[in-house]
């Protein structure tokens, strides 16, 4: 892939050159701030060879790229990447910036930038490809270096590096309202509610729009699987009281729209001047809208429909989103029994193996999709990440290798999830040490860290935390059990889960302010990783529910049922309440099918 990352680098220096940029900023989002993106429609991925599922760079001219000394690309990556970016990424091609847990990769980009001001003067960005939070805290924190900013609002960067781009026609169609507890209307009556309490504006005078994937989804009751490994439609969405606008722009205009439930929802396809006239013809005060999931190129689009609107950066879908009825919850509980029963027959499969049987990691990853599929699964919410030894370190290890065998004595951990059929996402990660001969045994690091990051998972399952307590305070009470014993982890502690596998609204990381929302669905992974040698993630996925016992505190209640490899177990690191918590956990694995190996403590 060398020679191709080459190309498309020449390719883009020509037009740098052509207008007159010093660098321009690449990110690994579309038009929509899509998380996952299908190679074909990622730039940063073309211009590396990076195919992580977050990081993003700076693109150097020639004549930049050699003043500085350094690759003509600059890749920034958490520290989920730093092993994977090293292995996909040609030095002489690009320089890897390797982030610590407490700089975001914005803010390290930006940083770059005027450290390197002194060699740069104008600087481009895709409008298409990154949101208006980041473009603004980009502006803002370079503001010393005064740099000249460019909008590119042709997709040069893509035509520059000849990138396929992404066309779907999968049709978007709708749930019915017993999967998801309210119906379009409903839906788009608590948000108008939500805005008026925002903006204090009359009826029909505020808008709101978005293009962000998992909000159509959600709102307008559809799924359409239209990239891979999500189960949610492209297109952006307008609403003006109960006026809707579902657009879809060029590379999904061709989609089938069976959605028949609102009849006042208008769908317009590809042309942006039809947009325009229809928006035009509601006299909107007001615009809210998500400036985190909302590309700078619409923004501007907007101006010229309501130049005299007043902006406010306010998305209340991402909330309402969070904290999920009771029929969403019962949807999730059937979809995580039927992935529970499909991890734990593969990961006894992973550690048994099959007597005068060569396995490898791909066999893991497929045999994973096959079990997920014999319970009716319709997709998987992202690249099952199947490691084999030292490939686990990895915490995000994205290629499973038909190369490399699953090995007597190594750990081995699988991170998967799917969509049933209410479009609902599952995730899980579970590790076993491969024993097909009764002679093998853990050794003694591998039984540490697998013992320890239970412990944290533990921790984060069972405490009851105030009502008042944050995502933030969440991850340090967790994070301190790894701590306590040497340890830590470089990513978060949580994510939420809900139409996308991960989900804003609610989150549990370092600093994270938001709180711990009823109702919500939400992951507790803790991970220890000893590169070169292995890694253990323990994730499991809970409720967040209000206490009925104190009504100042809120409880998690763990909804992956998968049993633990006993063989990796150090049950003299286990104190009273945590056999007693494992011991009515592997109980319940035993009733449902999904223990692992025998429990000694049952």
């Amino acid at each position: 892939y060398d020679a191709c990352v080459a190309d498309t680098q020449r390719g883009l220096s020509r037009v740098l050159d052509a207008l007159r940029l010093d660098a321009v900023v690449v990110t690994s989002q579309d038009e929509y701030i899509t998380e996952y993106l299908p190679r074909s429609n990622n730039p940063r991925y073309a211009l590396s060879g990076f195919d992580g599922s977050a990081g993003c760079g700076i693109f150097l001219s020639a004549a930049t790229a050699q003043a500085l000394g350094v690759p003509p690309f600059v890749l920034f990556v958490d520290g989920r990447y730093h092993l994977q970016a090293e292995q996909q990424c040609d030095p002489a091609h690009v320089r890897i910036e390797k982030l610590g847990m407490n700089v975001t990769i914005w803010q390290a980009l930006g940083d770059w930038l005027v450290a390197h001001a002194s060699r740069l003067a104008r600087v481009g960005y895709d409008a298409l490809r990154i949101s208006v939070a980041q473009r603004d805290r980009l502006i803002e924190q370079t503001q010393p270096a005064s740099l000249d900013w460019t909008s590119l609002v042709e997709r040069e960067i893509d035509r520059a590096i000849a990138l396929p781009g992404w066309v779907v026609e999968r049709p978007i169609f709708e749930l019915p309202d017993t999967m998801t507890g309210a119906s379009v209307a409903q839906n788009l009556d608590a948000l108008n509610r939500r805005l008026a309490a925002h903006t204090g504006a009359a009826p029909g005078k505020t808008a709101f729009f978005t293009c962000a994937s998992d909000d159509l989804a959600y709102l307008l009751n559809s799924r359409g699987y239209h990239i891979p490994n999500v189960s949610s439609h492209l297109g952006f969405l307008f609403a003006v009281g109960a006026q809707v606008v579902l657009f879809l722009p060029e590379g999904c205009d061709r989609c089938p729209v069976e959605l028949t439930s609102y009849p006042a929802l208008h769908v317009i396809r590809r042309d942006f001047a039809e947009l325009e006239r229809f928006l035009a013809s509601c006299a909107v005060d007001h615009v809210c809208y998500g400036f985190e999931s909302v590309n700078c190129a619409l923004v501007e689009s907007v101006r010229r429909v309501w130049p005299h609107a007043r902006h406010a950066d306010f998305n209340p879908v991402e909330a309402m989103r969070a904290s999920k009825t009771p029929a969403v919850l019962d949807r999730f509980l059937d979809a995580f029994a039927r992935s529970s029963a499909a991890i734990a027959e593969t990961m006894r499969w992973a550690k048994a193996g099959e007597p005068g049987r060569r396995h490898t990691e791909y066999d893991l990853a497929r045999t994973i999709n096959d079990a997920y599929g014999a319970r009716s699964a319709v997709a998987l919410t992202f690249p099952s990440i199947a490691a084999n030894g030292a490939n686990s370190a990895f915490a995000h290890y994205t290629t499973a290798s038909a190369e490399v065998e699953l090995t007597e004595g190594e750990l081995v951990l699988l991170d998967s999830g799917a969509y049933y059929d209410a479009g609902f996402a599952t995730d899980c990660t579970r590790v076993v040490l491969r024993r097909t001969r009764p002679e093998t045994v853990a050794q003694p690091w591998q039984r540490e860290i697998y013992t320890v990051a239970l412990k944290a998972c533990i921790k984060g399952l069972v405490t009851r935390f105030p009502k008042t307590a944050t995502g933030g305070d969440v991850d340090a009470a967790v994070r301190q059990v790894c701590r306590d014993h040497g340890y830590d982890f470089g990513h978060g502690t949580g994510h939420g889960v809900g139409i996308h596998v991960h989900e804003g609204g609610v989150r549990f990381a370092p600093g994270a302010k938001y709180g711990l929302v009823p109702n919500a669905v939400i992951s507790v992974e803790p991970g220890i990783y000893v590169p070169g040698k292995g890694g253990v993630r323990i994730e499991n996925i809970v409720i967040v529910r209000a206490d009925d016992d104190a009504s100042d505190t809120v409880s998690f209640e763990n909804i992956v049922t998968v049993g633990y490899d006993w063989d990796l177990i150090d049950i003299e690191l286990l104190d009273d309440d945590e056999r007693a918590y494992l011991r009515d956990y592997e109980r319940l694995c035993v009733e449902r099918g999904t223990q692992v190996t025998a429990c000694p403590l049952l």
